[in-house]
């Protein structure tokens, strides 16, 4: 029980972080595999032309049978990556408290967003006076957001600690090099992602609207998922340990 609480709070060591990861990454996109492996031959699913929310849709023209599954995957990702951000603040104490609680904010809203996507299929049906197409439009949007903040942000956090205090250089002579790859990977597509959001849209508060841009290359949205994946999995690994030296 005490292991589990740790977990649960971020307290993971070097290798249960990478076990932890690896569960994350394999348990969401096996669940995927599986929602897209039932969906129905005849409706001609592709990454092309096919939005990823089409798998959690139970239109009959999308997957009627088996959306619950990738219903299930959007939650197991949200509520296993909740761990993970508690991870990285805890390990960005060290650089700024406040600074990597904000960070974790804009992420664990994220997250929260992640298992809304899941609550919320997208389908054109009412929900308590909502429709339900419209709340997982709205709620993808909301991931966008918060994971293009949180990157951002931890971004500007680390290049300012290096000029100002170098706090991993001092610790164990660590090299900021290490987290360049992340956020390299992470900057064309967030560039190619804000050149298809309707930024009037967002002006006007309509965050379903935003995405619109969106549908006319889906495949750009998988490219986005896959993005994150790799950042969250690459600069939670590379985040340096207590006492860690730099062969380590």
């Amino acid at each position: 029980m005490g292991d589990l609480k740790r977990y649960l709070s971020g307290g993971h060591n070097a290798a249960e972080i990478r076990w932890h990861l690896a569960l994350l990454i394999a348990g969401y996109w096996g669940l995927v595999l599986c929602a897209w492996l039932g969906y129905p031959a005849e409706n001609h699913f592709s990454v092309m032309t096919r939005m990823l929310s089409a798998l959690g849709s139970f239109e009959d023209r999308h997957n009627p049978h088996w959306y619950w599954v990738f219903s299930v995957a959007m939650v197991y990702c949200g509520v296993c990556m909740v761990p993970v951000m508690l991870y990285v603040r805890r390990r960005l104490s060290a650089v700024s408290a406040w600074g990597a609680s904000v960070g974790a904010f804009f992420f664990l809203a994220g997250c929260g967003a992640i298992v809304l996507t899941g609550l919320f299929p997208y389908a054109h049906r009412d929900f308590l006076g909502w429709q339900l197409a419209h709340l997982h439009m709205n709620a993808a949007a909301l991931i966008t957001a918060c994971f293009t903040l949180g990157v951002l942000w931890h971004g500007v956090l680390l290049l300012q600690d290096r000029f100002s205090r170098n706090t991993y250089g001092r610790q164990g002579g660590h090299s900021y090099l290490r987290f360049i790859g992340p956020f390299v990977i992470c900057a064309p597509v967030m560039f190619a992602v804000g050149q298809r959001i309707r930024w009037q849209a967002v002006l006007d508060g309509d965050m379903s609207a935003a995405l619109g841009g969106m549908a006319h290359f889906p495949f750009l949205e998988y490219i986005a998922i896959w993005t994150l994946s790799v950042f969250v999995v690459w600069f939670t690994v590379v985040l340096p340990h207590p006492g860690e030296s730099e062969d380590q």
